[in-house]
């Protein structure tokens, strides 16, 4: 940057020179397009992170993405490609290990010299779009040398076997203003960080529409681009959610469209769902060693037949094996009609007997009961537990 600096001051006192002599308007403005550029660059470069993008793995490394969207495909259109770059971001060099991906329509090529701290590298992607016509969402683990966990990366689309309109493809229409779905889930989410991912939408009308976001949950940034959407064309978007303190496990975020000024508010709003963790990426080989570790005697209840009205009360025996304080950030499950209650901090050893009490008055008869409960928890190993209640109703 220094040198550049340098070369521009040299250069521009002749311009200024000849701006001076001949009093030449355009050269003036040339003049001055120019040094604004330059201050605009510098304040880039200046302040960290101003315009970076991307999810961070740790002290690691940083991806640019971590999801490639290729969009509609025609099936036998040909094979297509991506890339996902990443950065060094430790103060050491790094190493690609090995990539795998979770299918054979996929190859990959990559970065496979030493990449020293703050170098960059990349992971090339090659789709056939040979399998079928149907939605696709493939995987692709990465292991690195300075990161103990796998990195998922994910390319998707949909292939069609013959040419479809925009209502056809995108069919979840508000106005014109048109996607595929209306939920979208970003998986796990450390605590206090954010991450986003991104999808097509759709503009049906021959006119433009311009699209934003009204009653949105606080946290979550989303936006459309191009903006407006031009006539019976497609748009990216692009959505992130941003994980606050007291912010645990299931968490919801919702958005509802405004396409031309007109709010949709009678329909489902867009919904970005992820799963809100412990960060442990910073804990120290010691500190695994001696993290909490529950341990259910049995995670699964079965009750009794019972007739509709019935109060259905179990029990479910918890265990710390670790060698720390175990701790219940949160427990919730996927019925209203369970409560459980919140649970204390269990030390080393330790055994906790969680009750819960099941209201039947809601089920039906005859029904087949399947309830999941998940445990949020400080544990490294297991930071989310599953537990289930099960049984009749007659």
């Amino acid at each position: 940057m220094a040198a550049n600096i340098s070369h521009f001051f040299q250069f521009e006192p002749n311009m200024a020179y000849i701006c001076s002599r001949n009093f030449h308007f355009n050269i003036l403005f040339d003049c001055m397009k120019r040094y604004f550029l330059l201050i605009i660059i510098t304040i880039l470069t200046a302040i960290p992170g101003l315009a970076q993008t991307g999810e961070t793995f740790g002290d690691a490394v940083r991806f640019e993405k971590t999801v490639h969207d290729f969009g509609t495909l025609k099936l036998g259109s040909g094979a297509v490609e991506c890339s996902f770059g990443f950065e060094n971001i430790s103060s050491s060099p790094m190493a690609v290990y090995n990539v795998v991906t979770s299918c054979g329509c996929a190859t990959i090529d990559y970065t496979k010299e030493p990449i020293m701290p703050n170098g960059k590298g990349e992971i090339r992607v090659r789709y056939t779009n040979d399998e079928g016509p149907y939605p696709f969402d493939k995987t692709i683990t990465v292991y690195m040398s300075n990161y103990t966990r796998p990195i998922l990366l994910r390319i998707r689309g949909v292939c069609v076997d013959k040419e479809k309109s925009l209502s056809e493809i995108y069919t979840v229409a508000y106005g014109s203003f048109a996607m595929r779905k209306t939920e979208y889930s970003i998986g796990n989410i450390d605590q206090g960080k954010s991450k986003g991912d991104e999808a097509y939408v759709a503009n049906t009308s021959g006119q433009p529409v311009k699209v934003d976001f009204t009653s949105v949950t606080p946290g979550l940034e989303i936006s459309v681009s191009p903006n407006p959407i031009p006539a019976n064309s497609t748009a990216k978007m692009t959505f992130k959610a941003n994980t606050a303190s007291g912010m645990w496990g299931k968490t919801a975020f919702t958005a509802v469209p405004r396409v031309n000024g007109k709010t949709y508010g009678n329909q489902e709003p867009v919904t970005v769902r992820c799963f809100v963790k412990e960060d442990f990426s910073k804990m120290s080989e010691e500190q695994l060693k001696k993290a909490p570790l529950p341990i259910f005697r049995n995670s699964s209840y079965t009750f009794d037949p019972v007739s509709k009205g019935t109060a259905v009360k179990g029990t479910f025996t918890l265990k710390n094996q670790g060698h720390s304080d175990l701790k219940i950030h949160k427990i919730e499950s996927d019925a209203d009609d369970v409560v459980f209650p919140d649970i204390e901090d269990i030390a080393p050893g330790e055994s906790r007997e969680i009750r819960f009490t099941f209201d039947t008055s809601d089920r039906t008869q005859g029904e087949e009961v399947l309830i999941i409960t998940t445990l949020t928890t400080n544990s490294p190993t297991r930071p989310m537990i599953n537990i289930f209640i099960q049984g009749y109703i007659k």
